[in-house]
């Protein structure tokens, strides 16, 4: 995870499931304050999340995401997913999710995008 003053980005690897989710859980815990080692307020929700080393997501996984955009929405931010591909664009394929986050092909598109 690396915080800027404009967002906070937040990087996946390997599987996304009940067991990561936990960890990924704490980190977005810290992200909106609810932890200790809470980050600085500004641009804490506006989260860009980096799944292009993804390379499992199950339901558990798509909740979890699911859930931390709402949360971001309600304090008045956003969660952009980058690099989706794979498992990960299937499931959001699939189920018409993929229409409930700002997908960009790459980190650098959401970053530029931060504003949209």
């Amino acid at each position: 995870m690396s915080h800027e003053a404009t967002h906070t980005l937040v990087t996946l690897t390997g599987e996304l499931d009940v067991i990561s989710g936990e960890r990924l859980r704490t980190v977005f815990g810290k992200v909106f304050g609810e932890l200790p080692g809470a980050l600085p307020d500004e641009g804490a929700a506006r989260l860009v999340v980096d799944a292009s080393g993804l390379t499992f997501c199950d339901s558990m996984g798509l909740r979890l995401l699911l859930e931390t955009h709402d949360h971001a929405v309600e304090a008045g931010g956003f969660l952009k997913l980058a690099g989706v591909r794979g498992v990960l664009l299937r499931i959001l394929t699939v189920t018409g999710l993929h229409a409930a986050f700002p997908v960009h092909e790459t980190v650098e598109d959401a970053l530029a995008s931060l504003d949209d």
